[in-house]
């Protein structure tokens, strides 16, 4: 009977519980894990659809209401549905935990193609490898735009295809791998354009990208190959990037004062647009792994993070130095930015403006060029009229550079001809340089430039260079050699006599002779 009183008393209290739900709360069972009652909870949660239709990106500030899985690796990918976490690479793209787990994973199917990818990138890059580094460098689609003037829309690709810069000179809309254009249906062109693409020119956009871009067949790997690739705007992963070993030889190299000039087949000998590894004091060359500071005073949303401008700045300066005879346009730099992403949209926007500066400031788009007065080399806003006093080779270059540029130019010069102290006489059937005719210090310099741009060859002066004398002899070894040691020993008299000297105008080599006497 006392059994009954337990149970009927149980009973009792249970109705109590049940009528009155809102004040009582049953606490768990004392030996319940907490792994039992996150799994209690998952279940309460899946009794109820309309709450895990999706879920938000974590990421601060991401704009996307609902992400969609790019990858689309995993059988059970969340796509456009829900996922315990999504993965923010950049706004408008993520990927879901499902494939997150496809490729990080031991005893998934997608490990060895990470562990693979990631090997390479240890034993070729500096940076970490990480598993959003590897979905940016590999699974990202690329971004492709249309090349016809009255469309310019941008295309996502298929993740499996890999652009080039030959398809990205030439893509329509609706063109396939094989280069043809769908014609069956609408116009491909009339179709609107991805809503993503417009946030990519925001100002805040870029601050929200998780993986910095870094190319892909850069032109500038060749030149580049005693840096990290990652270190310089370029991915590790590619072939065209790989590092050359540090050996006993390039060691001693890197510690001479006088590093060797590397170039490549393609590229005339006197050019050299970026520094080597401890390398410094080379007129018009820059460190392809830091920005100069006129750069961070032009570009300082790059201050943080240069890898961007690195990549971009890089690849310019290497095409122009591949092909320096025509004028380097946005639209040739444009084809060869090979990144995945919508990242790439950003950078071939951001190409322009870097084209621009660097114009400007002499590096590219210099020399003898002939420009279309209808296309300068700078925008519009630039027209300005402008005076240059001077005909000789420093006045006749800034004259033509300017007028390149799209401004009006006035040249004064007080002499009946140009060229200032070049100046060559052919009375005698043959040109003959009655003035400045030898160039020293040919990389990167100017005349070195002019040459390539004009066909001219350059020929190297040896140790023994004859004097001519009127009448076409050649004057005595022995004198020659008298007269050089001669003009030597006033070089250093000169020298010494200007150490004691505080004046910082300059003096005439002949007044300076004869204050000294004989």
């Amino acid at each position: 009977m006392s059994t009954g009183r337990v149970r009927t008393k149980k009973k009792s209290s249970a109705t109590v519980y049940d009528s009155a739900p809102t004040t009582s709360i049953e606490s768990p069972p004392v030996r319940t894990s907490v792994r039992q009652v996150k799994r209690k909870t998952e279940t309460e949660d899946e009794e109820d659809p309309s709450e895990k239709k999706y879920k938000k990106c974590e990421k601060a500030g991401c704009s996307a209401p609902c992400p969609v899985c790019f990858a689309s690796a995993a059988e059970r990918c969340a796509r456009n549905g829900y996922t315990s976490r999504w993965y923010h690479l950049s706004c408008g793209e993520h990927f879901c935990n499902e494939c997150f787990d496809h490729y990080y994973r031991s005893h998934k199917d997608g490990y060895e193609k990470y562990a693979k990818w990631k090997r390479i990138w240890t034993g070729n890059g500096k940076s970490e490898p990480s598993l959003k580094a590897f979905m940016a460098d590999q699974q990202l689609p690329y971004w492709v735009q249309c090349t016809k003037p009255e469309c310019g829309k941008w295309r996502q690709l298929t993740k499996e295809f890999q652009l080039t810069s030959g398809f990205a000179a030439s893509y329509r809309c609706g063109m396939k791998l094989n280069n043809i254009v769908k014609t069956e249906g609408p116009d491909q062109c009339s179709l609107p354009e991805d809503m993503r693409v417009a946030e990519v020119s925001d100002h805040w956009w870029h601050s929200m990208l998780i993986i910095p871009p870094l190319l892909k067949d850069s032109p500038a790997a060749p030149l580049l190959s005693a840096y990290y690739p990652d270190c310089v705007g370029m991915s590790p992963s590619c072939t065209s990037t790989r590092r050359l070993p540090p050996s006993s030889n390039s060691m001693k190299m890197q510690n001479s004062k006088s590093p060797p000039n590397v170039t490549v087949s393609w590229m005339c000998q006197y050019f050299q647009p970026f520094y080597q590894p401890n390398e410094c004091g080379k007129a018009l060359c820059v460190r392809p792994d830091v920005m100069e500071l006129d750069e961070l005073y032009e570009f300082p949303e790059y201050s943080r993070d240069p890898t961007m401008y690195l990549a971009l700045r890089n690849l310019i300066l290497a095409l122009w130095h591949t092909d320096c005879k025509k004028v380097l346009t946005p639209k040739k730099c444009a084809q060869h930015i090979i990144v995945r992403g919508l990242v790439r949209i950003r950078c071939v926007q951001e190409m322009e403006r870097i084209l621009y500066f660097m114009t400007r400031k002499g590096l590219v788009n210099t020399g003898v060029l002939c420009i279309d007065p209808d296309g300068p080399l700078l925008p519009k806003d630039h027209k300005k009229s402008v005076v240059v006093v001077g005909s000789g080779p420093a006045g006749l270059a800034a004259a033509r550079q300017l007028h390149n540029f799209g401004m009006k130019v006035m040249v004064l010069e007080a002499r009946d001809r140009i060229g200032g102290r070049v100046w060559d006489d052919k009375a005698l059937g043959v040109t003959v340089g009655k003035g400045a005719q030898i160039v020293n210090g040919c990389i990167n310099n100017p005349i070195s430039l002019m040459c390539e741009q004009l066909g001219i060859k350059m020929h190297k002066l040896g140790e023994k260079c004859d004097l001519i004398q009127e009448g076409g002899r050649i004057t005595d070894p022995v004198v020659d050699k008298r007269m050089d040691f001669h003009f030597n020993a006033i070089l250093d008299v000169v020298a010494e006599w200007r150490k004691n000297k505080t004046q910082l105008q300059d003096v005439p080599l002949g007044g300076v002779l004869t204050l000294l006497g004989p």
